[in-house]
């Protein structure tokens, strides 16, 4: 039986799609991974909207994106557990093995679930209060940009440094606005291009921002009910001194002082 808010339903792609289609899809549904597989249902990869967006930055510049097949840029490696991994087992995986989704499969071998990183900021924001700070795990001093840069020069960076979100300043160091992977994807076309186009015309120019000594769990539950991989942290001056992902969420439900936490509840509420 699946965890509820643990397991979701798979959003899976054939490997002789095109790039055009998987592209369709992740716009349109707002569908940040899916699962490679076959006309049987067995997986066989996955794809991200950062295998995309690498390919297209190193491949793509003179072929059109009906002409690639998926099976040229999806990530081969992958891990796949069955339907009774927990939480805590999941953020373990993630942390370790350091995979961007978990693909769930029957007895058969077949895909019927997917988890995403995502999907654990819910379930720290409903059971965990109090235990730890955004600063405790937030990534300190992240790389911004100008909101004047040019759209490829955030495609550049993003691609390089392997960055799914970057955040964006005014001259004066302000938090302005923040382009993400997501935001590339819709203009995707256009970045063989190599424009010039400056990034504050496709960012986001009001983006939710947590302080660092807030509560983790309200920049979880922010990520979960906003649908979002991440929050830029400022500070009372409106700087970016941080960022906090859905990774540092995963990160912090492997912690020791989140298994004690849990197990203090558990004890507690089946005491009485």
């Amino acid at each position: 039986m699946f965890y509820m808010g643990l397991i979701r339903e798979p959003i899976t792609v054939r490997p002789h799609d095109s790039l055009l289609q998987t592209l369709k899809i992740m716009v349109m549904d707002y569908v940040p991974k899916a699962v490679v597989a076959d006309e049987r249902g067995i997986p066989l990869g996955t794809v991200t909207q950062k295998d995309i967006l690498k390919f297209i930055y190193y491949h793509g510049e003179k072929r059109s994106f009906s002409s690639i097949k998926v099976s040229e840029f999806m990530e081969k490696d992958f891990i796949a557990v069955n339907e009774g991994v927990d939480y805590l087992e999941a953020a373990h995986i993630f942390e370790s093995k350091k995979v961007p989704m978990l693909v769930i499969t029957s007895q058969e071998g077949k895909v019927i679930g997917m988890i995403i990183k995502s999907d654990l900021s819910g379930f720290y924001a409903s059971k965990i209060k109090g235990l730890h700070k955004v600063k405790d795990f937030m990534i300190k001093d992240p790389i911004c940009l100008n909101v004047k840069d040019s759209v490829y020069d955030s495609f550049r960076l993003m691609v390089e440094k392997g960055l799914g979100r970057i955040p964006l300043t005014n001259d004066d160091g302000k938090l302005e606005g923040i382009v993400t992977t997501t935001d590339m994807l819709f203009i995707s076309p256009f970045l063989k291009a190599k424009s010039d186009v400056k990034v504050e015309d496709i960012m986001n120019p009001d983006p939710f921002v947590v302080y660092e000594e807030e509560d983790l769990s309200s920049a979880a539950k922010l990520m979960a009910n906003r649908k979002i991989k991440s929050v830029p942290v400022i500070n009372d001056s409106g700087r970016p001194i941080g960022l906090i992902t859905t990774s540092d969420v995963v990160r912090a439900l492997t912690s020791d002082s989140v298994r004690e936490y849990l197990f203090e509840i558990k004890m507690y509420t089946t005491s009485f």
